[in-house]
């Protein structure tokens, strides 16, 4: 008898930190996210979309953008919550960027952001991912 309360005890007691740990879930799923970037009423060629979270949901993600499309796929996707957008689409110049700077030489131009700031370093798009889904965002910059 005093085995059986003991058993018990432990079952029950694995059972209360099973459910008080989470091991039952894996926390929230992340999700995939598409869409387009139009500029200038034509697809973004080339560039870069960054996604960072402002809910404090942990799962910061970007992508490439070709042609106007970008996919971030569901295992690298972002959990839900609401994200600012930042895109970014440089003239194809090589420009100095966050790496090292480039060696001045005579009649070099260098390369220029053509997206406008409030599109990137001072952007004030905001998407919101869902469980419910589709999270396909575009964007019609001018």
């Amino acid at each position: 008898m005093f085995r059986l309360a003991i058993v018990l005890g432990v079952v029950s007691s694995t059972l209360v930190v099973c459910t008080l740990s989470g091991c039952g879930s894996k926390g929230p799923k992340r999700h995939e996210v598409t869409g387009t970037v139009i500029f200038k009423g034509q697809p973004l060629d080339v560039g870069m979309i960054d996604f960072e979270p402002l809910d404090g949901q942990g799962s910061k993600s970007g992508s490439g953008i070709t042609n106007g499309e970008y996919k971030i796929p569901r295992d690298k996707g972002l959990f839900p919550g609401r994200y600012r957008v930042s895109i970014y689409g440089g003239d194809g110049l090589p420009s100095e960027g966050a790496g090292e700077p480039l060696p001045t030489t005579r009649g070099v131009i260098r390369g220029k952001e053509r997206i406008p700031a409030k599109y990137n370093t001072k952007s004030d798009q905001i998407i919101e991912v869902t469980d419910d889904g589709p999270n396909k965002f575009d964007f019609n910059i001018s």
